[in-house]
């Protein structure tokens, strides 16, 4: 008797726990959900690029939209087909690879292809801009002075420099003291640092308590039933 009702409270108290963990997954949920809805602080203090980030790291969170200013050459010219601004514009980008003055390598977005020929790109010149990280996702066929993505991974074989991740779009260039006029790339919106959409979080949220309600349920259920049960094997 005494082992039947351990085993009975141990039972309720797995019951429970199942519960609380998945009520405690909804929350989680509904909380990503409410930041997912606020915007991204960008701060627009302008710093140089080797005080925010290296070569041959993983560009740092904290990095990411700062302003950024370097100095240095442009060692090679690609174009980024199939781009899209902030306003949703699909455009081909030039980009440039330039070899900051401090070493090491990193792609510029200097502007719209069809403005390419503007500016020396043998000079020094020093750039100003935002630091976005890498794109994960294709937007062309990579070929020859093509990127598929905006992601240094895809130069590793064209120079021995050591690549800085992410890629900055620049606001500004200029070249002995000479500001390069040229339509400039506005940068895509920044968006939440949470992945993920509303939506997608609560409909998880909605999963998870349904969880929690199923499984509190199931003892009230194999109570109901066991009668049954008990009449069946009796006949």
């Amino acid at each position: 008797m005494i082992r039947s009702n351990l085993q009975r409270g141990f039972a309720y108290l797995g019951v429970i726990a199942m519960a609380a963990s998945f009520i405690g997954l909804g929350i989680w949920q509904f909380n990503r959900a409410q930041e997912s809805q606020i915007p991204v602080r960008v701060d627009t203090t302008l710093i140089s690029l080797q005080a925010v980030t290296q070569p041959r790291i993983a560009l740092p969170s904290s990095a990411v939209l700062r302003h950024v200013q370097v100095s240095g050459k442009y060692i090679s010219d690609f174009q980024a087909p199939n781009q899209l601004d902030s306003n949703g514009k699909s455009e081909t980008w030039q980009v440039g690879l330039l070899e900051p003055d401090s070493g090491g390598a990193i792609l510029v977005v200097r502007g719209l292809l069809l403005q390419r020929n503007k500016g020396r790109s043998s000079a020094d010149v020093t750039i100003t801009g935002i630091l976005m990280p890498h794109q994960s996702d294709d937007h062309a066929l990579s070929s020859a002075g093509v990127l598929a993505r905006l992601d240094s991974s895809l130069v590793v074989n064209q120079t021995s420099l050591d690549l800085y991740d992410g890629y900055v779009i620049a606001d500004g260039e200029t070249v002995d003291a000479a500001v390069i006029a040229r339509t400039r790339i506005s940068p895509p919106a920044p968006k939440s640092a949470v992945p993920g959409f509303y939506w997608q979080h609560i409909s998880y949220v909605v999963v998870w308590w349904l969880m929690a309600g199923v499984v509190l349920y199931l003892p009230f259920y194999q109570r109901r039933i066991a009668p049954e049960f008990d009449e069946v094997e009796s006949e």
